[in-house]
């Protein structure tokens, strides 16, 4: 587990859900399905406590985005 804290557009999520678990379990589907993909991020909206799914190399924005906490990587 990661605590770092990063900015992302939540309209970028590949994903997203309010339960850690599910969340978990539709990012292994996601990569299981595309194993060549990028690492795959799930990660903590702060101010909504959402759970959302994105790509690794998805641009961070700290101007347009919401502050996410990391809890994941596959």
């Amino acid at each position: 587990m990661n605590n770092e804290n990063v900015f992302f557009n939540p309209g970028d999520a590949i994903a997203s859900s309010h339960d850690y678990k599910e969340a978990r379990r539709s990012a292994q589907i996601i990569k299981a399905g595309r194993p060549t993909a990028d690492q795959l991020i799930i990660a903590k909206n702060e101010k909504d406590g959402t759970y959302a799914i994105y790509l690794e190399d998805k641009a961070r924005d700290a101007r347009h985005g919401e502050p996410y906490q990391i809890k994941d990587k596959l």
